[in-house]
């Protein structure tokens, strides 16, 4: 059963992350779309939605930490030893410095994009 919610848990981390990544890309594109003049008759839909998915972004980024932290705490689950576990340990240390600053960076960012 742990192996299970261990898996679970991790489908629902990465879902988290598309998530994030796919809401700040939706308000980036609405900001520039919304700036066109096609869009003068729907400027008023603009702040809502924008509401809604920043929202969105930030519980995602929520469920991210929480989920992180679960899978920080159950990585020995699935019993990685001796080399595999050397190897893997390196690997998830880089990929979770080099993801710190991009979600650090995609966060300045949302705060930047709203704040316009």
């Amino acid at each position: 059963m742990r192996e299970k919610l261990t898996i679970l848990n991790a489908f629902i981390h990465d879902v988290a992350t598309g998530t994030w990544l796919s809401t700040l890309l939706l308000l980036t594109l609405l900001h520039q779309e919304s700036r066109k003049p096609a869009w003068t008759a729907a400027a008023g839909l603009v702040p809502p939605l924008e509401a809604k998915f920043l929202w969105l972004t930030w519980i995602s980024l929520g469920v991210i930490v929480a989920t992180g932290v679960v899978r920080l705490l159950t990585w020995k689950v699935f019993g990685w030893t001796g080399d595999i576990e050397t190897s893997r340990i390196k690997l998830l240390k880089t990929k979770h410095a080099l993801l710190g600053v991009v979600f650090t960076a995609g966060t300045v960012y949302q705060v930047m994009l709203v704040a316009r």
